[in-house]
């Protein structure tokens, strides 16, 4: 006989981060229901989280910091793509600062989809 399952456990995230994991773990034969049941049973197993969590560096707070006031001058991605691509159009809303130096930049396409990539995962 199978175990009653008696307890619900809400979690409220962002629609596009479940349509994704929604995804993947299908591909795994599994549901989000699934993959919480197991991550909490490796929780108990494990006696914390079943992976490691560590503080942000001082380097990659800077960065994460700069990359939204990055995302702040821009009114959407394809403005700010646009911008890094030299299209004419809707500039960005200002220059950007180089820490520790005094030249002014705009960051390329490729810093532009890295800042979009880290923000995503916060």
């Amino acid at each position: 006989m199978g175990i009653l399952l008696k307890t619900t456990v809400r979690c409220r995230i962002d629609e596009d981060l479940k349509a994704r994991a929604t995804e993947v773990l299908g591909t795994c034969g599994l549901s989000i229901s699934d993959a919480m049941r197991l991550f909490l049973r490796q929780v108990v197993a494990t006696q914390g989280l079943p992976f490691e969590v560590r503080a942000l560096s001082e380097k990659t707070a800077r960065a994460m910091m700069e990359a939204r006031d990055i995302r702040q001058r821009f009114d959407s991605i394809d403005d700010m793509l646009r911008d890094a691509d030299g299209e004419t159009g809707k500039k960005s809303k200002g220059e950007l600062s180089c820490p520790n130096s005094t030249q002014k930049h705009q960051p390329g396409r490729r810093g532009m989809i890295e800042i979009l990539q880290i923000l995503d995962d916060l």
